[in-house]
């Protein structure tokens, strides 16, 4: 085992060269500062031969920049925000950035704590999922003078967000029932003071209140047998349409009406608000609505990148288009 780091100045001990003129090759300024071809080469292959590694940490603290972006995510166990992530990380990547990435499991407090930690990694920029409001952030976030954009869920008018309009989408899933409701179901398991499922949920009540349809708002346990007692409560009080916010809810809401022998959609109907690729191998296939998650990750890329940039200009919230994908269930 190695004892101990291979350092600049071990290498230019070595060779015979001085510590700058080793840092210059290595930093391929080589030709810039008239260092030979030869001389070069052998300290390249010098370094090399001695396993050397350039101290990262030091070379930020002297340009003044790390070159990584924090990415905070609510939960990338859910195939949209690993997606999501996919997306940033790649497109961080390609424009030479590095990306480091946390996973607060929408928990409020471990999200501060994350947050804190990103900062004191002096990252760049910072693109955030939120599962905190903007009021519990803003003290956060005036610790350091780092662009910010909010992806997915916002953070206030005047921050950059990429995201979509959840109030407007889930009025239009609510209206594509092939039978207009008599009742509907609306199932979650995150709290409604995050600012997507509000909006989620404002905009069922809103429709259900004009079209005249009874509606009954969930948020489910973790339990399956406990979310199977509340949906058969549900069914057995008349309900015939039913609204999962997310995909890993509809999944959940699936298995509790496949244990009642419930059929779809003759007995009842179902929309998920959030698309998964095994929904068009299901029987009968689930109709969903489908975020554009790769566009919100694109768009979150180019908007931190242009931050990097220019940090005086106004935030801009750039609100994306869904897809409603019809097949049977709906």
């Amino acid at each position: 085992m190695k004892e101990k780091r291979t350092s600049l100045a071990d290498i230019a001990k070595i060779v015979g060269v001085s510590k700058a003129t080793v840092s210059f090759v290595l930093n391929d300024k080589g030709d810039e500062f008239n260092i030979s071809k030869e001389k070069q080469r052998i300290i390249k292959e010098k370094a090399k031969e001695l396993l050397y590694v350039p101290n990262y940490f030091a070379k930020s603290l002297r340009q003044g920049k790390t070159k990584t972006i924090g990415l905070v995510l609510a939960d990338i166990s859910n195939p949209f925000y690993a997606e999501l992530c996919k997306t940033i990380q790649e497109g961080l990547y390609q424009n030479g950035y590095n990306t480091l990435i946390v996973n607060t499991n929408d928990d409020k407090e471990l999200e501060k704590t994350l947050m804190r930690e990103l900062l004191q990694r002096s990252i760049d920029g910072m693109i955030i999922s939120p599962s905190n409001n903007i009021q519990e952030l803003i003290p956060i976030l005036h610790e350091t003078h780092i662009p910010v954009v909010f992806a997915d869920r916002p953070g206030d008018d005047e921050a950059d967000f990429v995201g979509i309009d959840n109030e407007k989408e889930v009025k239009k899933l609510i209206k594509a029932f092939s039978i207009k409701p008599k009742k509907l179901v609306v199932l979650s398991q995150h709290s409604e003071s995050i600012l997507t499922i509000e909006k989620r949920i404002e905009g069922t009540r809103i429709v259900c209140s004009t079209e005249k349809i009874v509606l009954v708002v969930i948020n489910l346990p973790e339990n399956q047998d406990e979310i199977n007692a509340l949906i058969k409560q549900e069914l057995d009080n008349g309900a015939d349409s039913f609204l999962p916010l997310n995909n890993q809810v509809a999944f959940k809401t699936l298995a509790a009406l496949k244990k009642y022998n419930v059929k779809i959609p003759q007995q009842v109907r179902l929309i998920s608000f959030d698309d998964n690729e095994a929904f068009a191998y299901m029987e009968p296939a689930i109709s969903a609505l489908r975020q554009p998650v790769k566009h919100i990750g694109t768009e979150s890329v180019d908007r931190i990148l242009d931050r990097l940039k220019e940090t005086k200009v106004p935030g801009k919230h750039l609100l994306l288009a869904c897809e409603f994908i019809a097949r049977g269930s709906h």
